[in-house]
């Protein structure tokens, strides 16, 4: 396989489950921003949390005096010069789908396709018109129906792992992020320490990587920081655990026959280390570095 066409099939992977994390965060941290709150004046702080947890706040303050509802939401769902806004995303994911059309089934491009056209159709206005609950639930089901797609006809070949790789990638790193921005809130918000607001942003964290129901199976009404942290990170059966992202990007990196990558182990007595999310989130660009340098090399022209 030429290596852009490896590349572009890592992208896309990165790019689908970038969608889905930023619409399913998005959506969480909205529906619980007045419980979040702790008083009228955290309104423009909290709008910033969740820029935060995306990775993107000097980027948003660039170009934003203030962040309130609208900026957010526009910058993050919308904004064409943000290259991490979800219609971005989803429009790099379908130039790539575009360029591999021989290699994937056809039903990838076709959904891709269609989401980015009903995207190009809205705005933070029309979101707020529908409800944006509704608006972030449709952008994951398209994703799903991807995945979906993806796993009933794609052979189990190179296509199929570099696709998986970029996908476990991307899903460690953000839940990496997410739980640091976690983490730095905790430390800083005097406000995180009373039992309701503890309650209320764990319960929020959870939704926001899918893993409250999950967790509430295995640990009922016990939403303490510790415990969270360590489902988040460790758990081996969670999907959207670090531990099972980890697991399951080198399974697909050995079946490309590369096995170069030194994983990181994660003690149990760092849990709550805070140089341990830090450590984690290199990690996450240093495999990335890692594999772009082992299988997207530039092609030699003329060899």
């Amino acid at each position: 396989m030429m290596n852009r066409y490896a590349e572009w099939l890592f992208w896309i992977g990165r790019y689908m489950e970038r969608a889905e994390n930023h619409s399913r965060l998005i959506d969480a941290n909205y529906h619980m921003r007045h419980e979040l709150r702790g008083n009228e004046n955290d309104r423009d702080y909290t709008w910033e949390k969740l820029v935060s947890a995306v990775g993107d706040l000097a980027r948003f303050k660039e170009n934003n005096a203030i962040a309130n509802e609208w900026t957010v939401l526009h910058f993050l769902t919308f904004e064409r010069t943000n290259n991490n806004s979800i219609y971005s995303i989803i429009h790099q994911s379908r130039n790539n789908i575009r360029a591999l059309r021989q290699l994937l089934p056809r039903e990838l491009w076709e959904i891709t396709n269609s989401l980015y056209l009903w995207l190009q159709d809205q705005d933070v206005n029309k979101l707020m018109q529908q409800s944006p609950y509704m608006f972030y639930q449709r952008v994951r089901e398209w994703v799903s129906l991807f995945y979906g797609a993806a796993d009933s006809t794609m052979l189990r070949e190179q296509e199929w792992n570099f696709l998986q790789a970029g996908k476990y990638l991307e899903r460690a790193e953000n839940t990496v992020r997410i739980l640091q921005t976690i983490q730095t809130n905790f430390i800083s918000d005097p406000a995180s320490s009373q039992d309701k607001s503890h309650y209320n942003r764990m319960t929020v964290l959870l939704k926001s990587v899918g893993g409250y129901e999950a967790f509430r199976k295995s640990h009922a009404d016990n939403v303490t920081f510790a415990r969270v942290m360590e489902f988040l990170i460790l758990n081996p059966h969670f999907p959207r655990s670090i531990q099972f992202a980890f697991a399951s990007l080198e399974s697909y990196l050995k079946a490309i026959k590369q096995e170069d990558f030194n994983f990181m182990e994660l003690p149990n007595s760092r849990l709550l280390d805070s140089d341990l999310l830090h450590e984690l989130l290199q990690s996450c660009n240093q495999l990335g570095f890692s594999i772009s340098k082992a299988f997207f090399q530039e092609d030699i022209v003329g060899a």
